[in-house]
């Protein structure tokens, strides 16, 4: 189902210049007519998967602030010096 929608000059004519990027460079995989309506939806699931991501990132920020930065870094620097390697007798 298609919906008619109103966007503003200047992104119609952005639209239209990805439109004919994706054309030419074939971006999309599997997509070999790339129109308009292709070129927005491809935009428009780009942008979502980035703020997702954003979001996602900025969820994780500040969940290691209760961690002991010193103790952990000692933490690590002790497991890289003890010998994992089985010695032969």
């Amino acid at each position: 189902m298609y919906k008619t929608i109103k966007i503003a000059e200047e992104a119609y004519d952005e639209a239209k210049e990805l439109s004919r990027e994706l054309e030419q460079k074939k971006k999309i995989t599997g997509v070999f007519n790339v129109n308009l309506s292709t070129a927005v939806s491809y935009a428009i699931t780009k942008t979502l998967e980035h703020l997702r991501k954003r979001d996602a990132f900025l969820t994780a920020a500040g969940t290691w602030k209760d961690i002991d930065g010193d103790a952990l870094t000692s933490d690590i620097y002790r497991a890289r010096s003890l010998s994992r390697r089985k010695v032969a007798i």
